[in-house]
Order: structure tokens, then sequence, then C-alpha cells
């Protein structure tokens, strides 16, 4: 199958920033037929030449962006997403569309034994899911959309809730730091048992983990992994993107006069925020931390999830203001030139120009359209704007999988769908 969109200017070359933008997802775009589902799939692919399926967390950014740049592309991203969700909620990081998804599904080595053929991963990402529908509903206005993806995008949310918050604290876990989407997060060291690994080191390390995340792990089974004490972490990232998308799910349930949805969604908000500053907070440092293990070790390394939960909107007033003063505001952490770096400049493992370990300094578009979304929230306008700014200036150049917070150069994978998110970005 081929398009049928537009495409008038060159991604990366002529046009405004919207223009380019829109004309780089049609060139990522991807059509074809699954035998399996028996489904006319429709996904902007990550970057041409290195990632051809479609990512969970890649797709939610691409529907971001395309709420403004074209619904119509947008909500059939949407569609693509959830066609393989599962009866219990679940949806996976990454779909193997085509008549190769089994063989490759089965290749890659990260998805339940036995389901090769569903050519879905085992694995969860940022559950970003949440936002992706409401920007769609905010930029159409477009209530048959909510009626028709709502119940779908709630029943991942309950899947989250059921089957990774396993103490029913209002955290829920990953078992891999693919499933954070922040790969080589040096928060995650201690746990993945490498000290200031190399590329590859860190890869094999990960590698290792998937297999046994199948095997040993009952096919990436929480409560399994969590009996083994294998790789399990409460990442404050995740769960402020978590709890900030129950928010979400509120205010649509709210539009669709979905009263008692509405206020379990709301009540799910508030313990995830209120179990973050229980657990998370490190009260002698001032930010909040990742916990290890199956006895939730903390780990204090500052990278961006330290200040993440600043996000949510009941987050305390007296944290956020101490947390942006002392952390995100101040030159030596994350106000670097092009706010906000994934790790922070004060890090012995802050690292601002490197392709070959990611997520140890450069900036990320996705991020900064949440964290500037949350600091708006809370006030700081002026914080908001300059990494919406930056963020622009940045991708104006290229679209590009990651920026240097010092000087916005372009990163690592080229043509890369999720920068085109600077668009979103409101200051």
């Amino acid at each position: 199958m081929t398009n049928n969109y537009p495409n008038t200017v060159e991604p990366n070359h002529e046009g405004t920033l919207e223009e380019r933008a829109l004309a780089r997802l049609i060139a990522n775009r991807r059509t074809g037929y699954d035998p399996f589902y028996k489904y006319n799939y429709e996904y902007s692919i990550p970057s041409q030449g290195r990632y051809h399926w479609q990512w969970f967390w890649d797709s939610c950014f691409h529907i971001i962006a395309l709420a403004r740049l074209s619904p119509a592309m947008a909500i059939a991203e949407l569609d693509s997403l959830l066609t393989p969700q599962q009866e219990n909620g679940f949806v996976g990081h990454l779909t193997y569309w085509g008549r190769r998804g089994a063989v490759m599904s089965a290749i890659y080595g990260q998805s339940r034994f036995g389901e090769w053929r569903r050519r879905h991963s085992g694995m969860i990402q940022p559950p970003v899911l949440a936002h992706a529908l409401e920007e769609i509903w905010l930029q159409t206005g477009d209530t048959e959309v909510l009626r028709k993806f709502l119940p779908k995008v709630r029943a991942y949310y309950d899947w989250l809730n059921r089957e990774r918050d396993a103490d029913d604290s209002g955290l829920i876990g990953i078992v891999s730091p693919y499933e954070a989407g922040t790969d080589n997060n040096p928060s995650f060291d201690r746990e993945l048992g490498v000290s200031n690994p190399s590329r590859n080191g860190i890869l094999w390390a990960n590698r290792k983990l998937d297999w046994y995340n199948i095997v040993r792990g009952k096919n990436f089974d929480y409560r399994t992994l969590i009996e083994r004490n294998r790789f399990v972490v409460i990442d404050p990232f995740m769960n402020a993107v978590y709890g900030d998308a129950w928010s979400s799910l509120e205010r649509m349930h709210e539009v669709l006069s979905d009263t008692e949805p509405a206020a379990s969604a709301r009540s799910q908000a508030a313990k995830t925020t209120a179990a973050l500053n229980e657990h998370c907070w490190d009260e002698g440092r001032g930010h909040y931390t990742y916990l290890h293990g199956a006895d939730q070790i903390p780990d204090t390394t500052l990278s961006v999830g330290a200040i993440f939960p600043l996000i949510l909107k009941d987050a305390p007033k007296d944290r956020v203001s101490s947390v942006m003063e002392r952390y995100v505001t101040n030159e030596k952490h994350f106000w670097r030139p092009f706010p906000i770096p994934s790790v922070a400049a004060s890090e012995d493992s802050y690292n601002a120009e490197s392709e070959a370990m990611i997520w140890r300094g450069p900036i990320c578009m996705n991020l900064n359209w949440l964290l500037a979304r949350g600091f708006k929230s809370h006030g700081y306008t002026h914080e908001s704007k300059r990494i919406s700014d930056r963020s622009k200036e940045a991708a104006f150049e290229d679209f590009r999988e990651f920026y240097s917070p010092e000087t916005g150069r372009g990163m690592r994978g080229t043509k890369f769908g999720w920068a085109t998110a600077a668009i979103a970005i409101d200051g």
C-alpha cells in the first residue's frame, strides 16, 4: 500500500517547522496489510534506516505532533497502535507489522515465548497513551474519537495498575531499562550489574536480561521477577508519567460524563502522586530517587527522573519550588543552554556529546514536551517558554533522536519522528 498524503516540502530543508515536521512524518509513513490481524496498518516509523517497526512511545509522540498537523493521520496511527491490544488491556512496547512480523518477533527476543505470531513485544514503555488521545481531543474536539478509543486506553492503564503495582502502593515497576525508554540511563547501572559500562557492555547486559525475563521471569511476569529479584525498579520518571496520565484520563472521562471512571482516575492520580512523595523523595538531597530491587533500595543518581514528578498537577508546592530552584534552573545541574538534559551536568556520568551511550546527557523532545507542559501548569511560564524556544531552535536544524544540551547539535538517529513533538511544546 502507498499513502496519499501530500509532501510539498523537504522534511529538513524548506518551509516552517510545522511544514517540515509533517513532511518528515509523511516520509516516515508505512502502510501495509498484516495477515495475523487481518488489518491495514498505518504508522510512522521512528527513523528511516534504523527503526522499521512501531514503537509504543514513539507512536504516541507522533500522534501528539500529528494531532496539530494532520488529525486523520494521528487517529490512524492510534488505531494501529491499539489493534494488537490484548483482551486484558496489555499493549506491548513494539509491534512487528507485516508478513515477516512473527519471525522478527522471535529474532528480537523481547516477545513472550509462544506469542510470536502476535508480532508484539512482552514489555511496556512510558505510558503516554492517554496523553496522545487527549491531545487529539484537545486539537479536534471530536467526542466520537473519545468514545471509540477511551475504553481501550483506559483498559491499558487498568492493566498497568493490576499487573505492575504489586503491593497496591500506587507505583508501577519496570523489569528492563528498555521499559523506561531511557535505555542507558545511569540510574539503572547498579541494578543492571554494570559500572561505567561501554556501549557493547550495556547492550550485552540488556540482551541477557531480555532472555532472563522470558525464561526465568515467566514471560516478563512482574511478580515472578520481584521474587527472583533480578531487575525490578521503581522509576520516578515512569511513575510521574503514569500519574499524569491518570489525570488525563480523568479529564477525558469527564468530557463524556463518565462519572465513576472519572472519580477512580482522579483517585489513582492522587494515589500515585502521594506514593512518589512518600517512597521516592529524598529529604536530604531534595529530589526524587529510583528504587532498586525487591527491597526498593534508593539510587540517588541525579538523572531526569529525579525531577520528573514535578509534572504532576498535585505535586506539593514546596517541593516543586525547591526542586525548580535547587536543580531544574541551576546551571550546575539541569539548566544548560538547551534544557533539559537527561542527566544533570553535575553527575560524573554526564556526557552531553555522546552518541554511543544515549540517555547520559543529551536532551530529547519527548521529555521536553512533558516537562514544559508540567512546569507551565505550576506557573513556571518563563522556564516552560525557554524549553519550548530552545527545543524548536534545535529541531529546526534537523529532526534527530537527541540533541546536545550544550550546543543544540543534533545527535544519533537521523530523520527522527519523535523530534517533531517540538512543534507541540508550548511555552
